[in-house]
């Protein structure tokens, strides 16, 4: 069995969601658990609209903080409290509703497709191999169905410019070193995104289109 990374689980979460922050905060929810890395660890739990399946998920401080940070949660916020979405959702999951949260979200996420899509796309062995550089990560996705590989590349500068004040009060633009963990995480989601993209387009071609011949790859 493939235990996933904290990145994963995240990207996993986000993949195909168009997702929105409630107003407030849920705390101490008791025996609840993070919807995006399955951590029960959480003290206090903010709530996500996904407008695309109109559902709704419950995550923890610091796993809202990477959704924020790599721009996976819009800047809009809905009017609808954590509090009583919580109540109403947590309700939906012990009865078994369907609708916004019919089922408990945890894990893989779904893609905004079709449920035959969403199911071949979650059974993907999936390769991840993530290098640093004096000057970037790199980061090569690969996902496999047993037939076909599909890959995706991205790199990420371990460097920004950001402003500096000096003695004397002189500020100056200046190489800063990027945070190590979010430099990595940005750098599997992009090359994430890159090969659920040849995937997708291969998938709808039948893997036979010559333009994306740079990024598949035949199962011997």
């Amino acid at each position: 069995m493939t235990t996933r990374t904290y990145q994963e689980r995240l990207i996993g979460f986000a993949d195909g969601k168009h997702l929105g922050q409630l107003a407030g905060v849920v705390r101490d929810p008791g025996d609840a658990v993070c919807d995006a890395c399955g951590s029960a660890m959480a003290r206090r739990l903010f709530g996500l609209k996904d407008t695309m399946a109109d559902r709704v998920y419950f995550v923890g401080q610091n796993c809202l903080g990477s959704l924020k940070a790599h721009g996976l949660v819009a800047r809009r916020r809905y009017r609808q409290t954590s509090q009583v979405a919580y109540r109403l959702e947590m309700d939906r999951r012990r009865n078994g509703t369907s609708g916004s949260g019919g089922e408990p979200p945890a894990g893989p996420a779904t893609n905004g497709g079709t449920p035959h899509r969403t199911a071949a796309l979650a059974s993907l062995r999936r390769t991840i191999v993530i290098s640093e550089t004096d000057s970037h990560y790199e980061t090569t996705v690969r996902l496999e169905n047993g037939r076909r590989r599909y890959r995706g590349q991205a790199q990420v500068p371990r460097w920004c410019q950001d402003w500096a004040r000096e003695a004397g009060g002189v500020v100056l633009l200046e190489p800063v070193l990027r945070d190590r963990r979010n430099a990595a995480f940005a750098s599997l989601l992009k090359a994430y995104r890159e090969a659920r993209a040849a995937w997708r387009d291969g998938e709808a071609v039948n893997g036979l289109d010559p333009n994306y011949e740079e990024h598949e790859e035949i199962v011997a």
